[in-house]
């Protein structure tokens, strides 16, 4: 069955030579990305400095020249429960309409796309290789009404590849207790206050694997970072030793 899928996508691209979602370049025939290397190398990156802990970018070196490990003002008033966290890029301009086409279009093979990258991060930032020891990977999840419209969970998904780059194992560890208010539009504050008591930790067969382990936590869209916050929360309450959150991009 898988030979066959194969030989109808290669007679497909063929027929049809892919394009590139972004720009609708043509592509090789036979290419298994979905956004040519042009735009993949146009990508705004993130650049440190950025602050050690939640990896908002500096503007400048001045911050960091006498204290190397300052933190930024955000973190210093929230008080985050994950311990870093890192995103690719800011959500704008083709990052953030890749993000789109991959979270409102149903565009899922970009989290193909994707998920190589932050598995670079997660070994850079976080010093995850195959060598780490008790890692595990999961995601923030969403909930059941979104999932019902999309069909998929797209943060899962980037988890499983990411997981699947990093050759460390994917855990489906937290899910909903409850709906929450749309997060748009709301304070910091009122973030933080509309996720409480919002998600747990399922009761799987991989919770024993959590005790001491660092958790790297996928999501695609990181704000203010409460709703991650509020996860790397129930985690280390599960025991979590670390939790490290890794995202597309950083709004």
């Amino acid at each position: 069955m898988g030979y066959l899928r194969r030989l109808i996508g290669a007679a497909t691209d063929f027929l049809i030579p892919p394009k590139c979602l972004l720009c609708s370049a043509s592509m090789k025939i036979g290419d298994p990305h979905a956004i040519c290397e042009p735009c993949t190398e146009a990508f705004e990156r993130f650049e440190p400095p950025w602050c050690p802990r939640c990896g908002n970018p500096f503007h400048s070196l001045s911050a960091l020249v006498h204290s190397p490990a300052h933190v930024c003002a955000d973190c210093l008033e929230s008080g985050h429960h994950f311990d870093m966290a890192r995103a690719i890029g800011a959500y704008e301009d083709s990052l953030r309409e890749a993000v789109h086409l991959f979270k409102f279009g149903g565009f899922t093979k970009l989290a193909r796309e994707f998920a190589p990258h932050l598995a670079e991060l997660a070994a850079e930032e976080f010093g995850v290789d195959e060598n780490a020891g008790n890692v595990l990977v999961t995601h923030v999840p969403i909930d059941h009404a979104r999932w019902r419209t999309r069909g998929f969970d797209q943060a899962m998904l980037l988890a499983l590849i990411t997981a699947e780059c990093l050759g460390k194992p994917h855990a489906d560890l937290l899910e909903r207790a409850k709906k929450t208010r749309s997060q748009t539009g709301l304070s910091a504050r009122e973030r933080r206050r509309n996720m409480r008591g919002v998600f747990r930790v399922r009761p799987t067969g991989a919770l024993h694997e959590l005790e001491a382990a660092t958790c790297i936590l996928v999501d695609d869209v990181v704000t203010t970072g409460s709703t991650a916050s509020a996860c790397a929360r129930e985690l280390k309450k599960a025991g979590a030793e670390a939790v490290h959150l890794l995202t597309i991009c950083r709004s």
